[in-house]
């Protein structure tokens, strides 16, 4: 799991997936480690209840990294498990 300070660079729309729970909201957002302009980048998921972030917004967050398997190709996947904003909007 990555903890850190990130930087939003920018989230797309949310749409509606279904999961084994029921129906629920996704989106991507892009997160850049707090630095200089070439630090991590990373493409993330955030599930659930969604909270709008604009570019620029500085916020906290927990990132879980997972890998699968499927028909022999490997996926890897990385979910917002936890974000705080730090920006007032």
């Amino acid at each position: 799991m990555i903890k850190s300070l990130f930087k939003v660079v920018s989230q797309t729309e949310p749409t509606t997936i279904n999961t084994k729970n029921g129906q629920t909201q996704k989106s991507t957002v892009v997160l850049q480690e707090t630095g200089d302009q070439f630090a991590d980048s990373y493409v993330a998921s955030l599930i659930g209840n969604q909270v709008r972030f604009h570019t620029g917004d500085l916020v906290w967050a927990a990132l879980r990294l997972t890998h699968r398997e499927n028909n022999g190709a490997l996926y890897q996947d990385i979910v917002i498990k936890d974000i705080v904003s730090f920006s007032n909007h």
